[in-house]
């Protein structure tokens, strides 16, 4: 026992990580919080400096995708941001728009960026003699084929609609994406030889069972096209709208006749596609109701704000309770009811009702948007669709692989995975053409990093600070209103310059020399967000990363730390620990030190694929 124990005192022991290579690139936030490991701090950094051009190869590099994501992504990236502990997060989706503006959106320009791609292979791969089918052309297909098309296979995808992009084309509403864009980035991969069978549904033009015969894998990416129906009184009638239903009727440039008065039942993403497509579509008040409190709901903040300013009434915490009609049959209001709690203890859905707490809202259309799930015809004469396990409506899949339970059927996006953003379904289709290629042709790639670090002057211009985070202008929203085109204004060049400036760099960080530190502290004084801290040497668990951090300390004091008491310890050396929540690369440590035992290093990286 030691004598702290025998004393009673207790000191804080922090968890500390040696960082390597490996934890200085996951410093980069935005990187790491993107799903196919965008480096955003990479192209804002070279927008700020004026090099667009690179700008976008940076961007478009892991993203075959690119210019839709400019225009529609969830942005992961922004929520990882870690400029977001300052004031308000980068606005990095906004930024790779005007990127892609400025490089091109049209069919010629998606074809010239294929070049720019970090995807193994070339444009002009020796031929494999392999051949793989992708059900579906939408993002997590496509991308399955291109990355299959880099490396010399043979893909052939099965449509079922007119057009590619699937929910890029059919889901997402013409005034947040232009189908001529989408179309134009799939034009790109039919021209790297993808070849896209249009108009034909696997399971009633041709079987899964087929496409096992005729090719060497088979990749599903079909996507969840059906909504999920609502188990309430009169809700399962054919005049009740199907929110993915009537978006698609709605992209494919027809027409769903609404009344004037509608209820979107939902408070998620395709709920408000759906009410503020129903507001272009003539409807005079639209009204959303959900489940969810106003802080609860799942749609993006953006949603939510730009619906309620194009007049959409948002009604919070009711339940639908049926849907009522009048002496004719038609639909004449949706009755709810008052909740007051959404979730049990233990944060499980178990919806709790306010007693003769029901009303209606009245109204003559009413849509559902509460969830979507699969089209299971697309199994039909497929004899061994008992073999294919599913897990909570959708594909179950091999995390990391796509791998499903029958041997060559592989599987990414919504209908593997459930529901998410078009940047996760593009990851999904990369990791499943590396699984299908590794299987197929027995390889094991993987990414080697090289870093290089160098140190640069502390003193930095602190203007990045002190600069507004500005979101770029919207259409108002009366015009919004009537408007079918895209409604969000694209920064100007100084506008997204400026936006750049914001980044913190955190590829740059503090290093310290403990050879040249003299304890004065002066570096946590100056601190303006309190991330460093001067501890002894017994305050530190060396048993992190197993038993590394023991290790290091006792090399380099030359000690054996385990059988030395605490206060000797802490007479022998101390360290400064640095919390990277907190850290905003100012360099007013660096500028502090009297010694020059803090420097500022920039770390730069490259990768290339080995195998």
């Amino acid at each position: 026992m030691t004598k702290d124990e025998l004393e009673g005192n207790s000191k804080p022991v922090y968890d500390v990580e040696i960082p390597d290579l490996e934890y200085f690139i996951k410093q980069i936030d935005c990187r790491d919080g993107c799903p196919v490991n965008t480096d955003g701090r990479g192209y804002m950094m070279a927008l700020h400096q004026g090099d667009v051009l690179e700008a976008y190869k940076i961007a478009r590099g892991p993203n075959p995708f690119a210019s839709i994501c400019g225009l529609i992504c969830g942005a992961p990236c922004e929520v990882a941001c870690r400029r977001d502990r300052v004031d308000k997060t980068l606005t990095i989706r906004a930024q790779k728009r005007y990127i892609d503006e400025w490089f091109g959106l049209d069919k010629e320009a998606h074809i010239k960026s294929l070049e720019y791609s970090y995807a193994r292979g070339s444009t002009k791969p020796k031929p494999l003699g392999i051949k793989v089918a992708c059900i579906g052309a939408g993002v997590a297909s496509l991308t399955c084929a291109h990355d299959l098309l880099r490396l010399g296979y043979e893909v052939d995808v099965y449509e079922q609609m007119a057009l590619p992009g699937g929910m890029l084309t059919y889901g997402v509403p013409n005034y947040r994406l232009k189908n001529d864009i989408v179309v134009a980035e799939c034009a790109a991969i039919e021209h790297l030889g993808a070849k896209i069978y249009y108009n034909t549904k696997v399971g009633r033009d041709i079987t899964l069972g087929d496409l096992e015969e005729k090719y060497d894998a088979v990749f599903i990416g079909n996507g969840l096209w059906k909504s999920r129906e609502l188990p309430v009184k009169g809700a399962d009638a054919p005049d009740i709208i199907r929110g993915v239903e009537y978006l698609k009727v709605l992209d494919s440039k027809r027409r769903w006749k609404v009344g004037e008065r509608v209820v979107v039942i939902g408070g998620g993403n395709v709920a408000f596609d759906v009410a503020r497509s129903s507001v272009r579509n003539g409807a005079k008040q639209v009204t959303m109701t959900c489940l969810e409190s106003r802080d609860e709901q799942t749609a993006d903040e953006f949603e939510i704000e730009d619906g309620v300013e194009e007049g959409i009434k948002i009604i919070n915490r009711v339940g639908p309770i049926s849907v009522e009609r009048d002496a004719s049959g038609k639909i004449s209001g949706l009755r709810v009811q008052e909740i007051y709690s959404l979730f049990d203890h233990q944060g499980r859905f178990s919806p709790k009702f306010v007693p003769n707490a029901q009303y209606v809202i009245p109204c003559d259309t009413i849509a559902l948007a509460i969830g979507q799930s699969m089209d299971m015809s697309l199994f039909e004469g497929w004899g061994r669709v008992n073999e294919l396990e599913m897990e909570r409506g959708v594909i179950k899949v091999e995390a990391g692989t796509g791998r499903t339970s029958v041997s060559g059927i592989y599987a990414g996006g919504d209908g593997a995975y459930g529901p998410a953003l078009f940047i996760t379904a593009i990851r999904h289709g990369q990791e499943s053409a590396r699984a299908i290629d590794a299987d197929l042709r027995g390889t094991k790639p993987y990414k080697e990093f090289v870093g290089e670090f160098q140190t640069i002057p502390p003193m930095r211009d602190k203007e990045y600070l002190r600069t507004q985070w500005s979101l770029p202008t919207m259409q108002d929203p009366e015009t919004r209103r009537h408007n079918l085109n895209v409604v969000e204004n694209t920064y100007t060049e100084a506008e997204a310059r400026e936006q750049a400036s914001r980044c913190l760099q955190c590829h740059t960080s503090p290093v310290f020399d403990g050879n040249l530190c003299i304890k004065c502290n002066g570096c946590v004084d100056v601190c303006p967000t309190r991330c460093l801290k001067l501890i002894p040497l017994s305050q530190l668990n060396m048993e992190m990363q197993n038993g590394a951090m023991k290790v290091a300390v006792d090399n380099y004091y030359g000690i054996e730390s385990g059988e030395i008491e605490s206060d000797e310890l802490d007479v022998i050396g101390s360290a400064m620990l640095k919390d990277e929540d907190l850290c905003i690369r100012c360099g007013l440590c660096a500028e502090k030190c009297p010694t020059q035992a803090v420097t500022m290093d920039v770390m730069n990286y490259s990768f290339r694929w080995i195998g």
